[in-house]
C-alpha cells in the first residue's frame, strides 16, 4: 500500500451535509471533532470531588480529636503550670488599707522638736521628769483635774508621762502630760465629757482640740487636750506662762 494520500480523480463536487456522522479519516492525521460535555456530568463531577475532600478532612479531625494533640481552645483560658522554686505572684484583694496611726514614742523628749525641752529648762528652775516626780507620775500627776477624765487616764496603764516641774521639787508649778491609745468609743466619751464640762472645742489638726482656763487667788490653772484617731494628748498646767506645748507635740506626731 502507497503511503501517499488517494489522489481524487473526476471533477470536484461538494457534498451537502449528512445527517449520519462520518468519523473522521485518521490515517491524514485529521484532529477529531471536539465532543461537547454534559454540563450535569460535570457538576456531579465537581460535587463528588468536593464530598470526598470533606469527608478526609472530617476523618482527619475525629482521628486527631481521638489520639492526637487536640487544637487550642480559643474560649479557654490556659492555667500557668508552677515551676519548682517560683515564686507565685501576689494577689491583690479589695479591702482598703487602714492608715497607720504616730509612731508611738517611748521617751519624752521624742515628744517635741529638737531643743525645745533644753530651751525651757536652761536655767535650771524646771526639769523633765526629775527623781523626785517619778513616783507621783504613775499615781498622781494627770493630765487634767476632772474626775470623770482622771479615770479614763488612771485605768490606762500603758501611757506615757510626762513632766516638767521644779527641779528641786515640790511646789504648784508645772505642766504635765499624758500620752495615751484610746477605742473610738473612749474617744468619743472624753470629746463628750469635756464639751459638758465647759471646755472650749474645736476640729484642728484634723482631730479635735479642747482647752479650759481658770484664774483663782492661789494662781491659774489650765488644760489643753488633743484627740485624734485614739491618740489622746491630755494636758494640765499650772501657774506657767509656756505656750506651745501642746501643738509641739501635735505637730511631732502628726506632721503635716
Amino acid at each position: 500500500m502507497s503511503d501517499q494520500p488517494e489522489q481524487p480523480t473526476g471533477q470536484f463536487q461538494p457534498l451537502e451535509p449528512d445527517a449520519t456522522s462520518v468519523q473522521p479519516d485518521v490515517r491524514y492525521g485529521a484532529p477529531a471533532p471536539k465532543r461537547k460535555r454534559n454540563p450535569v456530568v460535570i457538576g456531579l463531577s465537581v460535587l463528588a470531588g468536593v464530598l470526598a475532600i470533606a469527608l478526609i478532612v472530617v476523618i482527619g479531625l475525629l482521628v486527631v480529636g481521638l489520639g492526637g494533640t487536640p487544637a487550642a481552645d480559643s474560649t479557654r483560658t490556659p492555667s500557668a503550670t508552677a515551676t519548682a522554686g517560683s515564686t507565685p505572684a501576689p494577689t491583690t484583694t479589695d479591702t482598703a488599707e487602714t492608715p497607720a496611726g504616730p509612731v508611738r514614742p517611748t521617751e519624752c523628749t521624742q515628744l517635741f522638736p529638737a531643743g525645745y525641752i533644753d530651751s525651757l529648762t536652761a536655767d535650771g528652775f524646771l526639769a523633765l521628769n526629775p527623781e523626785w516626780s517619778l513616783p507621783e507620775l504613775a499615781t498622781d500627776f494627770f493630765g487634767s483635774n476632772d474626775s470623770a477624765l482622771v479615770a479614763v487616764i488612771s485605768s490606762n496603764t500603758d501611757r506615757l508621762n510626762c513632766a516638767l516641774v521644779k527641779a528641786s521639787g515640790g511646789g504648784d508649778v508645772g505642766i504635765t502630760t499624758n500620752l495615751l491609745s484610746i477605742d473610738a468609743a473612749t474617744q468619743a466619751s472624753v470629746i463628750a465629757r469635756m464639751n459638758e464640762a465647759g471646755f472650749t472645742c474645736s476640729e484642728e489638726t484634723g482631730g479635735t482640740m479642747c482647752f479650759t482656763e481658770v484664774s483663782e487667788d492661789a494662781g491659774t490653772y489650765g488644760e489643753r487636750h488633743f484627740v485624734r484617731d485614739g491618740t489622746w494628748i491630755a494636758t494640765r498646767w499650772s501657774n506657767t506662762n509656756i505656750s506651745g506645748w501642746t501643738q509641739a507635740i501635735v505637730s511631732t506626731l502628726f506632721p503635716a
